[in-house]
């Protein structure tokens, strides 16, 4: 089966949001073009930053109305032990929107990877964005270099609409009744992927869940990965349940499990993804992705 692909759209770039978001749900951001994120790994869990340094700040675009999160971690050559004062500051096009001064010590139990530097405790800002595009430069002072994570959340409102986007190929395709909807969802096997195209800038949201058969009981573990061109560029693992009150209308063998959501910001371009089912190996997982509406009658 290889359903068409019937919707090409633009979107704006790093806009994060579902439609049931609401503020303080806050998604990260792993993929910003022009910069490669570095992987921190804070309690057992791998992070993705991005190095800022003095004469190298870091550009993103931010589609409002937003809340920009930044938390960043000062670093100390190895051995350091002591407190370090530094500054962040985020502009746009030149103009100052926010900026922090603060101080911070090394954090135990936090590593870099492939680095000898020693990361601080981490501080935070929050900026709200207004509606629009917006093009930001966030810069660092005081300290050689400054480790930064982002993320984004919605502010509490109704949220991007969405649109469903069909898949260029998939194994087969199934429909998850859930309360009085019909969701359209496709299969991924292992090794067998959902195939899909979009162009961007935009953010792909994919809803994805474990198929359950009758022998499963309690909680399992699956793992979702998304490659481009070879490149994995996001892998996710979900531990769920059977779902209480979603069920496949033409899967009578299989039982839905609770649903996962992923979001995946993506630069401009066209991006061929497959969506590939990693674990468990004799198992299957359904998809259903979707991006936000792009608007019309903006201004290039």
């Amino acid at each position: 089966m290889k359903p068409t692909f019937d919707r090409i759209a633009f979107a704006a770039a790093l806009m994060l949001f579902a439609p049931s978001a609401r503020a303080g749900n806050w998604q990260a951001v792993e993929v910003i073009p022009g910069h490669t994120p570095t992987t921190v790994t804070v309690k057992e869990k791998p992070r993705s930053y991005f190095r800022v340094s003095e004469d190298s700040p870091l550009a993103l675009t931010v589609e409002g109305p937003a809340r920009l999160r930044l938390v960043s971690r000062a670093e100390l050559p190895r051995g350091a032990d002591h407190v370090v004062s530094y500054g962040v500051r985020v502009l746009e096009q030149g103009v100052l929107l926010k900026q922090q001064f603060t101080e911070s010590s090394p954090a135990k139990g936090i590593a870099v990877a492939g680095d000898h530097a020693v990361p601080c405790k981490s501080r935070s800002m929050v900026v709200e964005i207004p509606a629009g595009s917006h093009r930001l430069a966030v810069s660092v002072s005081g300290i050689p270099s400054v480790l930064i994570r982002v993320l984004l959340s919605s502010p509490a409102r109704g949220g991007a609409k969405m649109i469903s986007i069909t898949p260029l190929e998939a194994p087969r395709s199934v429909t998850l009744s859930e309360g009085e909807r019909l969701i359209p969802y496709y299969t991924t096997f292992p090794g067998r992927p959902v195939k899909l195209r979009i162009v961007g800038p935009t953010s792909l949201e994919l809803s994805t869940r474990l198929d359950f058969d009758a022998t499963m009981r309690g909680v399992h573990t699956y793992r979702i990965a998304v490659t481009e061109s070879g490149n994995r560029i996001r892998e996710a693992a979900f531990k769920t349940t059977k779902a209480t009150t979603a069920s496949y209308t033409d899967l009578k063998e299989r039982s839905a499990s609770k649903v996962n959501q992923v979001v995946i910001p993506l630069g401009a371009g066209v991006h061929e993804l497959n969506v590939e089912l990693l674990e468990p190996r004799n198992g299957s997982a359904e998809v259903h992705a979707r991006i936000p509406e792009p608007s019309v009658g903006r201004a290039e």
